[in-house]
């Protein structure tokens, strides 16, 4: 079930957040989806700080832009706090899947034209975003097929919890060795230490160290990140399509 979750901030027009409830409120009436607004000043300091982390979540999960960076205000500012605008969660199952204002590929996706789109929407099928691949594409991709990575490479599980974090996918090898997996649209620096806690992994579900084996699996990434993955004893797989012409 798709809900919406509208934080408003002091600094914003009036008009706008009046504009935005008018919009829920239509969608609301149109497709029976939920509503809630919060206000930000309300939000104790740790409630700010995890809103925040839950955005920098689904930056990395959906492959887009939250922070600041000069190109318009974002739901991040340029000194890691909670911009002075209003943010909007789109939730399904009161998991967060899309947060707006968001930037994709230097294009600008904004609360107002995002409700606009919804309450043109035929069908709840068109509301949610297809635009781009999201981190839980590949994760279905890669558990459905395996040998994408390595042939005879066998899935366990997904979203597996140790100590150091929550993996995103976990394979066995054809020499019994489990892979951890790593899932990032465009893999970063701190896709590196994220990946070593996986560690933990060992300790948990009794496996010896050297039967453990740690990976990324991406759609994009730096040559020279590559190169620092490699060096810190992890495996990169970068998703890729490849032209079929006829065997002569």
């Amino acid at each position: 079930m798709i809900t919406y979750r509208l934080f408003t901030a002091a600094e914003a027009e009036y008009k706008d957040i009046l504009s935005y409830n008018n919009l829920l409120d239509a969608i609301k009436e149109k497709h029976d989806i939920g509503h809630e607004s919060v206000d930000i000043a309300t939000l104790k300091d740790e409630e700010k700080e995890e809103l925040i982390e839950d955005l920098r979540i689904i930056s990395r999960k959906n492959g887009i832009g939250v922070v600041s960076k000069g190109t318009g205000a974002l739901p991040i500012s340029r000194s890691k706090k909670l911009g002075k605008i209003c943010i909007l969660l789109q939730l399904e199952n009161e998991q967060i899947t899309n947060v707006y204002p968001h930037e994709t590929n230097k294009k600008r996706t904004d609360i107002a034209s995002h409700l606009n789109r919804v309450l043109k929407a035929s069908c709840l099928n068109d509301i949610t975003d297809h635009g781009s691949i999201s981190e839980q594409d590949i994760a279905r991709m890669i558990s459905t097929f395996p040998e994408l990575i390595e042939e005879g490479l066998e899935f366990i599980d997904t979203e597996v919890e140790t100590e150091g974090g929550r993996i995103d996918v976990v394979f066995k090898s054809k020499k019994n060795e489990h892979l951890l997996i790593e899932i990032e649209i465009e893999a970063r620096d701190n896709a590196i230490g994220q990946v070593q806690r996986f560690i933990t992994y060992s300790e948990k579900y009794n496996v010896p160290p050297e039967k453990i084996r740690l990976g990324i699996v991406c759609a994009r990434i730096a040559e020279s990140r590559v190169n620092a993955c490699i060096g810190a004893g992890i495996e990169v797989y970068v998703l890729s399509l490849k032209k079929k012409t006829p065997d002569l």
